[in-house]
Parts: structure tokens; sequence; C-alpha cells
């Protein structure tokens, strides 16, 4: 009797223990499967982003100064090309500097016409006439609304200096001035560069000694663009060095060899425009 309350005993003990450790397992289990997932959530969680040096900087800079920066780098990316392409040769295909004048107008006198003559530029974008003055300028604004070009070229001077109309450079720009004034007004997206005045040779001025007025009436260009936010483009060293090479016989006009290199200092001149803006 006594050996059988031990046996039971010693089998209760056993049953108990074996639930006990069963317990105990689960437990543990239930521990382990709790590590395992904190430590999965823990490597999920995404490491802080090591941000550039430069990134930072930009990031500290005012808004404006950024996208300031970001045009002034694509300018010269579009000038290193520029220079990459542009050929002193003439250039009658698509390629070099012509290829890089998009939604344009060129407006002027006999030379402006070159642009279109030697097929440098589409017909139908160079409002230009031999004899033409900046009064001719506003006779086609209504072609310029409808086209409402990104960039308006002005190349004047030659006629202005010779017609009679002013009388001095300070007369010329006061009228100029208005002129600017409409044109921004009926073409406020539009960009409007001014070529300088292209000089006369010493013999067409021997000739014809009124288009020694020329650098009077380029000092009120240059000044009226000052006041009225027209890019002026000065071509002064390009005529210097080509003067003697690229002018026609009579002095004034310009072979067509010339028209690459002015179109370039307007194109150039138009783009860092951009990055002030």
């Amino acid at each position: 009797m006594k050996r059988k309350k031990i046996s039971e005993f010693f089998h209760h003990m056993n049953r108990t223990t074996y639930y006990t450790l069963i317990a105990c397992a689960a437990l543990c289990a239930v521990l382990l499967l709790c590590v395992i997932i904190s430590e999965a959530k823990q490597r999920a969680k995404p490491a802080p982003a090591e941000v550039p040096e430069q990134l930072a900087a930009l990031e500290k800079q005012d808004a404006k100064a950024v996208e300031k920066e970001i045009k002034r780098l694509r300018v010269e990316a579009m000038l290193k090309k520029a220079e990459q392409e542009l050929s002193d040769e003439i250039d009658e295909s698509e390629s070099g500097i012509w290829a890089m004048f998009d939604n344009y107008v060129f407006m002027g006198d006999s030379r402006c016409v070159g642009f279109s003559y030697y097929k440098f530029l589409r017909d139908d974008r160079v409002f230009a006439a031999g004899g033409n003055t900046i009064r001719d300028i506003l006779t086609d604004i209504d072609k310029l609304k409808k086209i409402s070009p990104a960039t308006l070229y002005l190349c004047y001077g030659l006629n202005d200096t010779g017609i009679g109309y002013w009388e001095s450079g300070e007369a010329y720009g006061a009228e100029l001035a208005d002129i600017f004034d409409t044109l921004q007004k009926e073409l406020p997206d539009t960009m409007i560069v001014a070529s300088s005045i292209l000089p006369a040779t010493e013999a067409a001025l021997e000739k014809n000694p009124v288009w020694r007025k020329i650098p009077d009436f380029d000092k009120a260009l240059q000044r009226v663009c000052e006041e009225k936010g027209v890019v002026y483009v000065d071509n002064s060293a390009l005529v210097e060095q080509y003067m003697d090479s690229l002018y026609d016989d009579d002095g004034v006009h310009l072979r067509p060899a010339f028209y690459p290199m002015w179109a370039k200092n307007l194109y150039i001149a138009a783009l860092m425009a951009e990055t002030e803006k």
C-alpha cells in the first residue's frame, strides 16, 4: 500500500514536471520570437542618408540663389556646346551656331538682311530691309505679337545715323526709349536683344561723313538699353578683328563669313542675360 502511494506520487510529479517543462518551452519560444521580430524591425529601419556636401550646401541656400546657379551651369554648358560647334566658315547646314536659335525674330536694316539672304536663318523670322530704321520696328508689331518670339534681336543703326530723322544721339535715344516701352508692353514675355551699331570703315566715312555719328548714336543705344532692361551687345572687339577682312568693298556691308561671329555674339549675350533673371 505504501509502495503504491509512493509510485502514484512520483507519477504525479512526473506529469507536473512534464507540463511545466512544456509551458516553459512555449514561453521561451514566444520570447525568442519576440526578440527575432524586434531585431528584424530594427534592421528594416533605413539608415540615415548621407547627404553629399554639395547638396547640403544647396539646401542651406536661398531657393532663388539655387535656381540662379542652375541657370548659370546650364548656360555654361550651352556656351561650351556653341563654342565647339561654331566655325569661322560659312555654315549653311542645321549645325553650328544657327541650330542654336529657336523661337526668335531678327529685325534690322540691310546688314540684318544677310541673315536670311545667305540662308543662315529662316526668311519668315528675319524682318529686315535696306533703308530700314528703328521707326520700322512698330510697323511689324502685329506680326511680332502673332509669333510671340522668346527672343527679339534688333540690328539697326546704319540708316538711323544717315537718314536725318534725329540730329543727335540724345534725340535718337529718346525715340528709341518709347519704342522699347511699346515692345515690352506688347511682348511682355519676349527678351529684347539690341546689337551695337556696327561702324563703317575709314574709306566709307570719307565718302559719307554722316556715318561718323555712329559712335554717338551707339552710346545713346547702350544707355537706353540699360535704362529699359534691354540686352545690349557690344560688337566692338568683333569689328576690330574682322573689319579689314570681312567688310564688303563699300565699307559698311558685311561678307557672309562675318555673320556666324555676329550671331554668336548676339546668342551668347541672350544666354548670359538668362542667368540674371
